[in-house]
């Protein structure tokens, strides 16, 4: 009776709000069937066109015509070849050979050959005037001028110590200082008494020692250079070193 009950219970109808639930329901589920089918029909996705790249590829401009080839002048006349004329073939010509006159056999001395005025008998054709028989030519003439020495043998001739005062060029301490080596090139003349005659810088140094050369090397005093016995002025080159 129980089960009865329930199947009874089933079968009866449902009320009328819950008809007009339904009814609303299945009316929104349509209208929301027809909103999508309707937005799948005009919201269309359009596909990206394909990147096509196109190349216009132009053929190269033909090469300009070659420059017309420059017009003949027609005033210059046309030289025609000269052709080298045959040489003429000379026969040569015999030239008769002349035999010598035989020499006349000399007798004693030429009579023709008198001689010069103020020559000596026996003397040789061609000589000097006043010369000696057999005599030999007169020595060249010894030269006046000082004799040029070496550096080392020059030096060696001073009679006084170059490396103290008076005889040495002062270089002021700032130079000192620095450690350098200063080098001028000069010449020293000296006369037959053995004192300085001239001073020459060859290739100076700084300004400080080339104004002091000229003053402090002619006080230097040396030994005579001998020449045959003879005191001899001379010459020679020399460093000056300075540190």
């Amino acid at each position: 009776m129980a089960f009865e009950a329930i199947l009874s219970e089933q079968r009866t109808a449902p009320s009328g709000w819950r008809r007009i639930i339904m009814t609303f329901s299945v009316l929104i589920h349509a209208i929301a069937l027809a909103a999508g089918v309707a937005h799948s029909i005009w919201q269309v996705e359009e596909m990206p066109m394909p990147a096509v790249e196109v190349t216009l590829a132009m053929a190269p401009p033909p090469p300009p015509p070659p420059p017309p080839p420059p017009k003949r002048s027609s005033s210059k006349p046309k030289t025609k070849p000269v052709e080298p004329k045959p040489k003429a073939i000379v026969a040569p010509i015999e030239t008769p050979k002349t035999e010598p006159a035989p020499q006349e056999e000399e007798s004693g001395e030429d009579e023709s050959d008198e001689g010069e005025e103020g020559g000596q008998e026996g003397g040789v054709v061609g000589g000097v005037v006043g010369g000696i028989v057999g005599g030999t030519a007169p020595p060249p003439p010894k030269s006046t001028g000082p004799k040029l020495l070496t550096t080392k043998a020059g030096h060696s001739l001073l009679a006084i110590n170059p490396q103290v005062r008076p005889y040495k060029v002062n270089v002021p301490e700032e130079y000192v200082s620095r450690g350098d080596e200063y080098v001028a090139q000069i010449r020293i003349c000296v006369n037959a008494q053995g004192t300085v005659s001239s001073v020459r810088i060859l290739k100076p140094s700084i300004p400080v020692i080339d104004l002091q050369i000229p003053q402090v090397i002619p006080r230097w005093k040396y030994k005579p250079y001998l020449v045959e016995g003879k005191p001899t002025d001379f010459c020679y080159p020399m460093n000056y070193r300075v540190r």
